[in-house]
């Protein structure tokens, strides 16, 4: 397979450019969410609509898994989509959020949350949030979106 260095592809492109063939060309997604029982339903939910799935129970390890992900020799693929609860111990997804959206690397990031104020939509899309969604919401309607944000960001 070649890989090419197209100065007019962007890092997140040229870095997601092989990832879909190591996996089959399933879209990788990146869940942090605390609520165990949750956590599995978004696995299930993203898993029967076709994605390969990791997920994770805290800030830290959201921010230790992704960067992983984007260095060279790490074993594991880039991802293309992270989904990311804002109130979780250790760290917030939204601080998680705020560092992530620092680098050019990084996927669409879709924020999900039980405390949905209108400061907190805004602060999480100036954060570099694509989405920001309010519990309880269609896990089907996630998804689609999800679906969408990799399309639009692959191309």
């Amino acid at each position: 397979m070649h890989e090419s260095m197209d100065s007019n592809i962007s890092p997140y492109r040229q870095v997601h450019a092989n990832a879909h063939a190591a996996v089959g060309g399933r879209p990788r997604v990146l869940v942090a969410e605390d609520e165990w029982a949750f956590r599995v339903l978004l696995l299930l939910a993203f898993e029967d609509d076709g994605y390969d799935v990791v997920t994770v129970g805290n800030g830290p390890k959201l921010l230790e898994v992704l960067a992983s992900s984007i260095l060279p020799n790490s074993g594991i693929e880039p991802f293309d989509l992270v989904v990311s609860d804002v109130r979780m111990p250790g760290w917030s997804g939204l601080l998680a959020l705020e560092d992530l959206c620092r680098s050019q690397l990084v996927p669409p990031v879709v924020v999900i949350t039980a405390f949905g104020s209108d400061e907190l939509h805004q602060r999480a899309e100036q954060a570099g949030a694509a989405a920001v969604l309010d519990k309880p919401f269609d896990l089907a309607e996630l998804t689609a979106l999800g679906r969408r944000l990799v399309s639009q960001h692959a191309t």
